[in-house]
């Protein structure tokens, strides 16, 4: 009875009873394998999806940038939207060019597109994604900087030593070529402003600004007199004229430049002097080196400022042509400077565009300071300090067209404002330049071999230090570039 109760439980043990179908677990990772192969493949098919949209909108978007920033070339003369579709079109992307918005004025133009392409997915549509957005959006402007410049330049008596003007001439003109070329010629003027010991605002602005005529008087030829032709003071006609080598002409006192004298108080605005002024006389205070320079403490007539031109060979030929003079009187040269960059001026300068001497496209400058297109600086250069200024006692003097006064004449000499004087009226156009609001003037300076108390004064009236430029015979034309090339970088916006 033992032996087949043991004979049983053997049994059993060797041939278990089987487990119901719920808690039978044989094939439970082949499932569970299905399913991760089936997920793997979904998010696979996913990610292949993705990446080709991916992929579509990078050449999209490339294609709307770059047709965005050849429309928005202020030297494109196609119709910008026809740009924007002819890139598109040669890119096999032309039906999906959704909008093309142009803003063009005469100095800006921005260019917006809009593209949209659908694109059929591979995968993702067994999840009832069929397609995905392909989206594409570009912005490109040109911003074509209206440029306003004031090129003040020292054309005193020290600038023959050391071969200063001769270094100065090239390296001046080449900076009229790099701000003018390009097509920059079409929003860009140049004042061009030579001084010596005053600054000669030309003829006609003598007469708009009130000027008053010294008193025209017979002089000899001998003793400098020119033909009365040749002078603005014209004699009375019952009045002999003076002597010279044709009978027939009379002879007058020189008449043959325009510079206004200006009081302290001149100096404490930006405005361009206005008012009977008496007229700078004809004279000089130290020795002539007649080789290079013109008889005159002010520049005479052909030597006189150049207005807001755009002309590069008008400017260059100034350059090159001009002669030096007497004198130091640096403050003068940047009251012109400031107030020619001015709106107060713009009157002016209407009146200098009927007059012949302004481009008609530039009526409506100086622009207002808080125009966003335009960009005002100054450059100025010069080669000493500013000193006191000094007239003859006789605006008419016999001698002051031959005879210098610093030779024997000095009790015929008076002072009229001391160097401390002219150095303040100096500062205060520099700060007003520098002080406008809300976009102040750029001031450049160069002291052209003026070490001391000149290189000083021009590195106090820079907009900052690194608008200031020491330079020597060698480096003035890198110097006159590097300034260009800061300019041109500030040009263009895209």
């Amino acid at each position: 009875m033992f032996a087949d109760t043991a004979k049983n439980q053997h049994a059993a043990a060797s041939h278990p009873s089987p487990v119901p179908f719920a808690q039978n677990e044989d094939g439970s990772m082949t499932i569970f394998a299905c399913f991760m192969v089936v997920m793997m493949i979904i998010v696979g098919g996913i990610g292949v999806d993705l990446m080709h949209n991916e992929m579509e909108r990078t050449r999209l978007q490339g294609v709307s940038d770059r047709a965005a920033l050849a429309a928005a070339d202020l030297d494109q003369d196609i119709d910008p939207a026809a740009v924007v579709n002819d890139y598109f079109a040669k890119s096999g992307l032309a039906d999906f060019v959704s909008d093309v918005q142009v803003t063009d004025n005469n100095n800006i133009r921005e260019v917006t597109v809009n593209a949209f392409k659908p694109m059929r997915t591979q995968f993702m549509g067994y999840l009832g994604v069929d397609t995905l957005p392909v989206p594409a959006s570009s912005t490109a402007s040109e911003l074509a900087r209206n440029i306003e410049v004031s090129l003040v330049l020292d054309i005193s008596g020290s600038m023959r030593f050391s071969n200063r003007m001769n270094d100065l001439r090239p390296a001046a003109q080449e900076f009229v070529d790099l701000l003018l070329d390009d097509g920059a010629d079409e929003f860009t003027t140049i004042s061009l402003i030579p001084y010596a010991g005053q600054t000669n605002p030309g003829p006609f602005m003598f007469d708009r600004m009130g000027g008053q005529r010294l008193p025209a008087q017979p002089l000899d030829a001998a003793d400098g007199g020119i033909p009365e032709a040749e002078s603005h003071g014209l004699l009375d006609a019952a009045l002999p004229g003076g002597t010279g080598p044709d009978a027939g002409i009379r002879y007058v006192h020189p008449n043959v430049s325009s510079c206004i004298e200006m009081n302290p108080g001149t100096f404490q605005h930006d405005t361009l002097p206005s008012g009977n002024s008496v007229q700078v006389s004809h004279f000089m205070n130290w020795p002539i080196a007649a080789a290079v320079m013109d008889w005159g403490w002010c520049p005479q007539d052909q030597t006189s400022i150049q207005y807001l031109s755009n002309d590069a060979d008008d400017l260059k030929g100034l350059i090159g042509s001009m002669r030096m003079h007497d004198g130091t009187g640096t403050h003068y040269a940047m009251k012109y400077a400031v107030s020619l960059l001015d709106p107060s001026s713009r009157g002016d300068v209407s009146a200098l565009i009927g007059d012949g001497q302004v481009a008609p496209e530039f009526d409506g400058r100086p622009a207002d300071y808080s125009d966003p297109t335009a960009v005002k600086y100054i450059i100025l250069m010069t080669d000493g300090q500013i000193t006191e200024q000094v007239r003859p006692d006789d605006a008419m003097d016999l001698e002051n067209p031959t005879r210098e006064l610093g030779r024997g004449r000095g009790g015929e000499r008076m002072q009229i404002s001391t160097a401390g004087t002219n150095v303040a009226s100096f500062f205060a156009q520099c700060d007003l330049a520098k002080g406008q609001s809300p976009r102040p003037v750029v001031v450049y300076t160069i002291a052209f071999e003026a070490p001391g108390t000149p290189e000083q004064q021009m590195r106090d009236c820079a907009s900052s230090p690194a608008h200031f430029f020491a330079a020597d015979g060698n480096s003035i034309a890198g110097v006159f570039e590097a300034i260009a090339r800061q300019i041109q970088n500030l040009r263009l916006t895209n």
